[in-house]
């Protein structure tokens, strides 16, 4: 059983601890902003990529192939937007 002055120690110690770790949380969340931020930009700064892509056919391999890319990678950024969104909004004050 430990010691009053033991108890002290240790109180002190998981007070330094949920603060030091509430600080890497406030870390994740501004990074998750920040990756929002750049995630949402991606429709913007690559409009004439994307415009181009997605009037391709599917009669040419490449165009097809390239095609196919991009709705996988649509699939990724929404998913991906969504959780840094997610992360971004999350509430470390309750």
């Amino acid at each position: 059983m430990a010691t009053t002055s033991e108890i002290e120690v240790g109180m002190s110690a998981i007070a330094a601890r949920l603060s030091d770790q509430r600080q890497v949380m406030m870390k994740v969340k501004a990074n998750a902003g920040t990756a929002s931020v750049a995630l949402a930009a991606i429709p913007n700064d690559f409009a004439d990529v994307v415009a181009t892509v997605n009037a391709f056919g599917a009669g040419n391999a490449y165009e097809a192939a390239v095609k196919a890319q991009l709705a996988k990678m649509t699939t990724e950024f929404t998913a991906l937007k969504a959780k840094a969104d997610a992360v971004a909004a999350v509430d470390l004050n309750s």
